[in-house]
């Protein structure tokens, strides 16, 4: 198996939904005031050794109303965040073994784990990053995490929007943005799905996607903003009044 397909399937096993809002700031919970019961503590874990070294930043929920749902919220990203990290460790000692095989000089590999976190209306997002330094290109991944917080329960795109006429919309949308533009796979882009990635910010649903999903890796992870108007006449009332 190569590097990219390892973390690649990695990927895949952690996948998950998300929302974001409002104000952003790495490391923090942005909009509390909105929500003052729900907070964030951070999780550290910076160590190393030959092989490879861990920077780690992991943040854990409390104050949802619903506990069970807080438990999975917070097993659901450490879930994430160890199964990269294992795929990482695992990836360095195979370096390491090939190196005193093969009678190389090996160099160290830095692990990356990071998020962001906002809350605006009563709805909290979480993004979490992993991503591992190993001297080559990188395939950072991103799971979006959506919780609506009024509702008690997780939060996906389309729930947000009272029929499928919104996919099309989007689709069309994005795909006239990356027409023409070579650092996208415009003919290879399938649209817009209910289980498609994507935040709230300052008012605007932005779209997501993975590094190399529709563009080249110059790219990194695209994002897209949408305008609010398109949105208008297709969302549900309790959602209507998220985007500006």
């Amino acid at each position: 198996m190569t590097k990219r397909g390892f973390w690649l399937i990695t990927a895949i096993m952690v996948t998950a939904g998300f929302l974001a809002a409002d104000k952003s700031l790495p490391g923090r919970l942005m909009g509390i005031a909105a929500q003052p019961s729900v907070s964030i503590i951070e999780e550290t874990e910076n160590r190393g050794n030959e092989e490879i070294v861990l920077d780690i930043r992991r943040p854990v929920v409390s104050g949802l109303a619903d506990k069970a749902l807080e438990q999975t919220l917070n097993n659901r990203v450490k879930a994430q965040v160890d199964a990269a990290r294992a795929a990482a460790e695992f990836e360095a000692a195979a370096l390491w073994q090939e190196a005193k095989r093969d009678g190389f000089t090996p160099w160290p590999y830095v692990f990356y784990a990071d998020y962001e976190a906002y809350s605006t209306r009563g709805i909290l997002s979480m993004r979490v990053t992993a991503d591992l330094d190993n001297g080559g290109v990188g395939l950072p991944h991103t799971v979006y995490y959506n919780i609506d917080i009024k509702q008690k329960r997780w939060l996906a795109l389309e729930d947000m929007f009272t029929s499928n006429r919104y996919r099309e919309a989007l689709s069309a949308y994005i795909r006239e943005q990356i027409s023409g533009d070579e650092r996208y796979f415009a003919d290879e882009f399938a649209g817009i799905f209910a289980r498609t990635s994507f935040f709230i910010h300052d008012g605007r649903l932005y779209i997501a996607f993975a590094k190399y999903e529709i563009a080249s890796g110059m790219t990194g992870e695209p994002v897209f903003a949408i305008p609010p108007k398109l949105l208008h006449g297709m969302l549900k009332p309790e959602y209507a009044g998220l985007f500006l």
